[in-house]
């Protein structure tokens, strides 16, 4: 069980930010950003919501933290390449679980408490004390048996988001070759129970989650499938005659009000 000290929420960006907030609601939250702070008081929770560049930058940093604040225990919020929990808690020997965030940046704090916060530990009762935690502040919270699945099931998530993208790009370029509107080829197999119900909108992916993450997951092995949507993507990027790191527009039709715009700021 958890004692009643101080939480501490380390990156205070979107996702840091609107974590700190939701949490408040509950217990009293401390903040450190990039500019070195330092408490006098004890640390029950601390919550890691850096950016995640590489496995070696992120938990060296992570292990800073847990050596410099001492929390009983730390919860991983940032999006990681597979391994990287189990790794932190083996090198810091403390207490550490994978809790996820999913959600969309501009309605951060709304989605927090919309989505089930699952968590993950290599010890079962740190992750219990992770779920009591979240429960405090009214979030609903699942465990998953094993760290690397739910570290997979993060980039999986956003990356099905992009191969579906992908095929919308695709469709859209056979659209175009043949004259033929996009969304009227795309309304044929929208009854299709066993197909996803949405009509993907075949922009740039944009943003700094989706196709970051389809990176991540090519660290793991490589991929014929995920190799053609980064292709495509760059392809979209050349036809819109945008920067890759600029939302592009779409060349498919935007009368049709089934077609869903892309959601390229999501917070992973």
């Amino acid at each position: 069980m958890l004692s009643d000290r101080k939480t501490l929420v380390v990156g205070i960006g979107e996702v840091g930010g609107a974590l700190a907030e939701v949490l408040e609601r509950s217990s009293s939250v401390l903040r450190h950003d990039l500019e070195r702070v330092d408490f006098d008081c004890p640390i029950g929770v601390m919550h890691i919501c850096i950016p995640f560049v590489s496995q070696a930058q992120f938990v060296t940093a992570t292990l800073s933290y847990i050596e410099r604040f001492r929390p009983e225990l730390t919860i991983i919020n940032s999006t990681v390449l597979p391994g990287t929990t189990r790794m932190v808690g083996a090198k810091s020997r403390s207490p550490v679980v994978f809790s996820p965030v999913r959600g969309k940046h501009v309605r951060m704090v709304e989605d927090l408490l919309r989505y089930v916060k699952f968590v993950a530990g290599a010890e079962p009762t740190a992750a219990t004390m992770a779920t009591e935690h979240f429960s405090r502040a009214g979030l609903r919270t699942r465990s998953m048996s094993k760290l690397e699945a739910l570290e997979l099931a993060k980039l999986a998530e956003t990356t099905y988001f992009g191969v579906l993208i992908g095929y919308a790009q695709e469709l859209n370029r056979y659209s175009e070759r043949l004259g033929v509107d996009y969304s009227e080829a795309t309304e044929f197999f929208e009854e299709i129970d066993f197909l996803p119900r949405v009509r993907y909108y075949p922009g740039f992916i944009g943003g700094h989650c989706v196709i970051p993450n389809i990176k991540l997951l090519k660290q793991i092995c490589t991929s014929e499938l995920l190799d053609a949507v980064l292709s495509s993507n760059d392809k979209r990027a050349e036809e819109q005659a945008v920067h890759p790191k600029q939302d592009g527009r779409s060349l498919g039709s935007r009368s049709d009000p089934h077609v869903r715009e892309p959601v390229s700021e999501r917070a992973r």
